[in-house]
């Protein structure tokens, strides 16, 4: 097999608002320990050091930056974080990566992974990465598809040419189900859930731009022509020559401008205790409860009685429930959380009210 250099490209822009009070924009749930072994950046970069990657990429917003560096120098992995000027989707944070990766390298491969997700078995992530890389290095466009527990109305899904092999042809890519389709796709037996997860030759993700999304591909002209160091820099120059590039481009998905409508796609179905952290009701999956089901990083510092089901972050505080059940408790700063868990998706409306409050005030 070709030997080619392997560089995790982590897009760690996002602010997590379904998070709030915990991830907020002055500090994104990336930047947050909600397991109890680390930040969920730190952890991020930690189970990519099995691949012996060149170096890694974070993709970030200016804001973050000191936070995304911190992270990095805490796992010892030589590193570059590009600032974004503004925010427009993965499709332009994979093309920052890429238009600086072919500055650096002659080819490489990349591996485009979210900086906030929560993975339990990470020797059997690091198997399924290998396998990624092999396919990438052969020419394909990978991505990595979760093989469903139950029917998700709230992921993307891939849909596989159903040929049962270890790694499968790409059929198409569905948006998110209702909840009778769910129940089919999984019935079907080859749909998995998106897990926005890829890998690719940067050559090959750099072809599909200039075929696929030409406008994106020509307005990154002006960084083709920096060094490297100019890329990365914020420097007043540079750093306005990447405000009018990302001013220029749309906001669009790499799952939508590239991968719905590229050739020579493939997902590998994997199974490593994937959970997406996309509202407190998924924060369950990644900590162990106490004999009544009740949770928190820090469970020694809980008082629970007479409760059940309950999960209870905080920064500082002490919580006691009592007499309560499937019950959310969130204490970050000066705001406090309290919701039933079936209500987990109402916190972006929480989000809206309270920066609408905040801007008058």
């Amino acid at each position: 097999m070709e030997k080619m250099n392997i560089i995790p490209v982590i897009l760690a822009g996002g602010a997590g608002t379904r998070l709030w009070p915990l991830s907020r924009e002055e500090k994104p749930k990336q930047f947050h320990n909600l397991s109890g072994e680390g930040t969920l950046l730190e952890q991020t970069i930690k189970r990519l050091m099995p691949l012996d990657p060149a170096m890694c990429l974070i993709v970030s917003a200016r804001r973050y930056e000191a936070d995304s560096a911190e992270e990095l120098d805490k796992t010892g992995m030589k590193g570059i974080i590009l600032s974004e000027p503004m925010p427009r989707n993965t499709a332009a944070a994979v093309l920052y990566a890429a238009t600086y990766l072919s500055r650096v390298y002659e080819d490489s491969i990349m591996i485009v992974l979210p900086a906030d997700h929560y993975i339990k078995r990470n020797d059997d992530f690091a198997s399924v990465l290998r396998i990624a890389v092999e396919q990438a290095v052969a020419g394909k466009l990978v991505t990595i598809g979760i093989k469903p527990e139950y029917p998700e109305t709230g992921y993307g899904y891939i849909k596989a040419l159903n040929d049962g092999a270890s790694v499968m042809s790409v059929d198409m890519f569905v948006e998110k189900p209702n909840l009778e389709k769910a129940k089919r796709y999984i019935l079907e037996g080859n749909y998995f859930w998106n897990s926005g997860i890829f890998a690719w030759k940067t050559s090959r993700i750099l072809e599909n731009f200039m075929r696929l999304m030409p406008n994106h591909y020509f307005s990154f002209d002006p960084l083709r022509k920096m060094n490297p160091g100019e890329i990365a820099s914020n420097d007043p120059a540079p750093w306005s020559v990447k405000e009018k590039v990302f001013s220029e481009i749309e906001s669009m998905s790499i799952d939508y401008g590239i991968m719905e409508k590229a050739e020579n796609r493939v997902v590998i179905p994997a199974d490593f205790g994937w959970a997406d952290l996309g509202s407190w009701n998924s924060i369950d999956d990644i900590l162990k409860p106490d004999a009544n089901m009740n949770r928190s990083p820090e469970i020694d510092r809980m008082v629970f009685i007479d409760s059940r089901n309950c999960s209870v972050f905080t920064e500082s505080s002490r919580v006691a429930l009592v007499g309560l059940s499937n019950i959310v408790v969130v204490e970050s700063g000066k705001d406090i959380l309290i919701m039933d868990k079936n209500s987990s998706q109402k916190v972006r409306d929480v989000v809206a009210i309270v920066r609408q409050r905040d801007s008058k005030a």
